[in-house]
C-alpha cells in the first residue's frame, strides 16, 4: 500500500476535490486494507479536532468584532461554520500528514501494527458489519433471535444484528468501509443480512442498513458507483455514493436532509424517486391512496453562528430588548451581552431553574424550578428574593413562567392534584390564585391582552386551555398522549408541543385546526417556542437540530444543525433576529438571522 498516496486521497476527500476515479481508488484502499482504514480515521479525527477548535475560537473571536462590518461577516461566517473550519485548518492539515508519515515509518521499523492514538476508537473488522465507537446513555445490541444485551464501546455488530439507543442516549457506529453513523436518542438501526429489505449489497450485505425509527446522521465514505451503500426505512430507499446527511424514520413518513453530496431517494410504495442535493430535503410518506409527488425542497437555513458561550447553562431566555441573554445552570445564573458575549452579571443560586423570564423593564429576572423554588432577581444586585411555593394538593411536577415574568404555573403529581397559578407584582411579591382542577402534566402560561391563559396536558392526553384568573375552561382536546413540552403563543390563540404518541403538534384554538409538524417515533423535541409575532414555531430537537415552521400553513422555514448532539432549550428574541440554543455540557450558541 502506498501510504503517501493514501494520505493525498484522504486530504482530497476532506477538501471535496476528488474526481470519480480518485474516489474509486480510495474506496478500494479502505475496503482491502485494515491499516488503510486505521490511517483514514486517524487523519479524520485530527482534522475534526482542528475543526472543532477553530469553530469554538471563531465564536469567541466574534465578540471582538463589529457586527456591522460586512467584510468581516463574509470572511468569517458568510460561507457557514463548516467551511470556516475547513479554511482555517487547511494549512495545518499538512502538519497532521507529516506526523502520520513519521508514525508510519516508526511502526514499519518496529514491526508493530498501527494503532489509533485516541483510546477506544476502533474500525469494524472484515467479519463484522460495524463497531460501536462511542456511546452515551443506554445502548443495546439486539441479536436476530430477539435477545438483547447492553452494548459497550468497541461492541461489534454482525449482519442481522440491530442497535437500539435509549431515551437519553446516543451512539456513533463505524461501518467496515469507514462510514460513520451517529444515532440519536430512541433510534433503532438494523444491519442487513442476505435477502433483507436493503437489497443486493456488497461485502456479504454487511453495509446494508435499515432504520426502523429515530434519527441518524451519516457521513459516508467514498462508495464505488456500481456498489453503493443502500439504506432503507419503512417508506424509502436511499442510494448513497459518499456524502453527509441526516435520515429520519417514523411510522408514517421518512425524511432525508443533505449537507453535502447527493443521494437518490426512492419511495417504497410506488418506486418514485428523486435526487436530493446539498441544502435540500425530501419526505416519503405511507399515503398510498393519494400520494403527493416526491420532490426535493430547500432547507432554508439563513442563520449564522455569532457567539459561543462555554459552561453557560441548560436554560436560555432573551431580554425583551434583545440585548441580553440569561442562562441558568447549576449553581449559577448568568446574564450575557448578546452582541459581544461578555458576561455582565452572575448570581450563585444553588438550584437549576427550569423556567426563566425577564419582566418587561428587563430589570428583573424571574425563575422557577420543578420543586417550587421561585426567585425574583434585580439584575446586578448581589442577592435575589426567593420563595418556596407550596401546592395545596400533591407534589409539584412541571413549571412555567409567562414571557413577561408576571405569572407562574405548576402542575402537581398526586391523584388529587391541581394546577397551581401564582402572580408576581411589581415589587417581586408572589401571591397564589385559586388552583385549577387539573392533574400532573406539561404546562405553559402566557399573558394575553385579556388576562393570563394557561394550558396543561395530562398523561392520558387530555389537554385543556384555561382562563387563569377566573378558572374558566376555554378549550379541551383529547390527544393520543401527554404533551411533555408545551408553549402558548403570545396572544394565546395557538399552542404547540411534543408528545411521545402525538409527535410535534400545532393547534389553533380559534379554528380547531390540529397540524402534525413532526411525526412520533422519530426524533423528539426537547423544547419549543413561538416567535413574538406568532408566525413561526421553533423546536429544539434531540439530534441537535433546530427546526421552525409557519404557524399559518405548517410550511418548513428553518433547518439549522447546531453542532451539538442534543438540544436542551432554545429561545428566540422578541425582534426575531437572535436565536439562542443550549446544548451539550451547558454550551450555549447564539445565532443571528441574515435575512433581517
Amino acid at each position: 500500500m502506498n501510504n503517501q498516496r493514501l494520505l493525498e486521497l484522504i486530504d482530497g476527500k476532506l477538501d471535496e476535490r476528488l474526481d470519480e476515479s480518485d474516489q474509486i481508488e480510495l474506496a478500494r484502499m479502505l475496503r482491502e486494507s485494515a491499516e488503510a482504514r486505521e490511517i483514514y480515521w486517524e487523519f479524520v479525527e485530527q482534522d475534526a479536532l482542528l475543526h472543532d477548535l477553530v469553530q469554538e475560537s471563531a465564536g469567541r473571536d466574534l465578540a471582538q468584532m463589529g457586527l456591522g462590518d460586512r467584510a468581516v461577516d463574509q470572511v468569517l461566517i458568510g460561507t457557514g461554520s463548516q467551511k470556516l473550519a475547513r479554511q482555517a485548518t487547511g494549512t495545518r492539515r499538512w502538519m497532521v500528514r507529516g506526523a502520520l508519515l513519521v508514525t508510519l515509518g516508526l511502526l514499519v521499523v518496529a514491526g508493530l501494527q498501527f494503532q489509533l492514538s485516541r483510546p477506544g476508537v476502533e474500525i469494524a473488522p472484515a467479519e463484522s458489519a460495524a463497531v460501536l465507537q462511542s456511546l452515551t446513555g443506554d445502548v443495546w445490541l439486539i441479536k436476530p433471535d430477539g435477545d438483547s444485551v447492553k452494548a459497550t464501546s468497541g461492541q461489534q455488530f454482525a449482519a442481522g444484528d440491530a442497535v437500539r439507543v435509549g431515551e437519553d442516549g446516543a451512539a456513533e457506529i463505524v461501518l467496515t468501509d469507514g462510514s460513520r453513523v451517529a444515532l440519536s436518542a430512541e433510534s433503532l438501526l438494523r444491519f442487513a443480512s442476505d435477502g433483507s429489505q436493503a437489497g443486493s449489497l456488497r461485502h456479504g450485505a454487511r453495509n446494508g442498513l435499515h432504520l426502523d425509527n429515530g434519527g441518524a446522521e451519516i457521513e459516508a465514505a467514498p462508495q464505488l458507483p456500481d456498489r453503493p451503500l443502500i439504506i432503507t426505512t419503512g417508506q424509502a430507499r436511499l442510494t448513497v455514493l459518499g456524502t453527509r446527511f441526516r435520515l429520519y424514520a417514523a411510522s408514517e413518513d421518512s425524511r432525508v436532509e443533505l449537507e453535502e453530496g447527493k443521494v437518490r431517494f426512492e419511495r417504497q410504495s410506488d418506486g418514485q424517486s428523486v435526487e436530493v442535493a446539498a441544502g435540500q430535503y425530501a419526505v416519503a410518506t405511507t399515503d398510498v391512496e393519494s400520494p403527493q409527488p416526491l420532490v426535493a425542497g430547500p432547507l432554508h437555513a439563513e442563520w449564522r453562528l455569532r457567539q459561543t458561550l462555554l459552561r453557560a447553562g441548560s436554560r436560555v431566555v432573551f431580554s425583551h430588548d434583545g440585548t441580553q441573554l440569561a442562562t441558568a445552570g447549576f449553581p449559577r445564573l448568568k446574564v450575557w451581552n448578546v452582541a459581544t458575549a461578555e458576561l455582565h452579571h452572575e448570581l450563585q443560586v444553588g438550584v437549576r431553574f427550569e423556567c426563566l423570564s425577564f419582566t418587561p423593564s428587563d430589570e428583573l429576572l424571574v425563575g422557577l424550578d420543578d420543586h417550587g423554588t421561585a426567585m425574583v432577581w434585580p439584575i446586578g444586585k448581589p442577592d435575589a428574593q426567593r420563595s418556596e411555593l407550596k401546592a395545596q394538593h400533591g407534589k409539584l411536577r412541571r413549571c412555567a413562567v409567562s414571557r413577561d415574568g408576571r405569572w407562574l404555573a405548576q402542575t402537581t403529581s398526586a391523584d388529587s392534584g391541581h394546577l397551581q397559578v401564582w402572580q408576581v407584582d411589581d415589587g417581586g411579591v408572589i401571591s397564589p390564585l385559586n388552583p385549577l382542577g387539573m392533574k400532573a402534566g406539561g404546562v405553559a402560561i402566557t399573558a394575553t391582552a385579556t388576562g393570563p391563559q394557561v394550558v396543561s396536558s395530562v398523561w392520558h392526553g387530555t389537554t385543556v386551555k384555561w382562563d387563569a384568573e377566573t378558572g374558566r375552561e376555554l378549550t379541551r382536546y383529547e390527544l393520543a398522549s401527554e404533551l411533555n413540552v408545551v408553549r402558548l403563543s403570545a396572544d394565546g390563540r395557538r399552542f404547540g408541543g411534543y408528545g411521545n404518541k402525538t409527535g410535534l403538534l400545532l393547534i389553533d384554538t380559534e379554528t380547531g385546526e390540529q397540524r402534525t409538524l413532526w411525526p412520533p417515533g422519530s426524533v423528539r423535541a426537547n423544547d419549543v417556542c413561538f416567535s413574538r409575532d406568532g408566525r413561526m414555531f421553533f423546536a429544539g430537537m434531540a439530534d441537535g437540530v433546530v427546526r421552525a415552521w409557519s404557524t399559518t400553513g405548517g410550511r418548513s422555514l428553518l433547518v439549522l444543525p447546531t453542532g451539538d448532539s442534543q438540544i436542551r432549550s432554545l429561545d428566540i428574541s422578541d425582534n426575531g433576529r437572535w436565536l439562542a440554543v443550549s446544548g451539550n455540557g451547558e454550551r450555549v450558541t447564539i445565532w443571528r438571522s441574515e435575512s433581517m
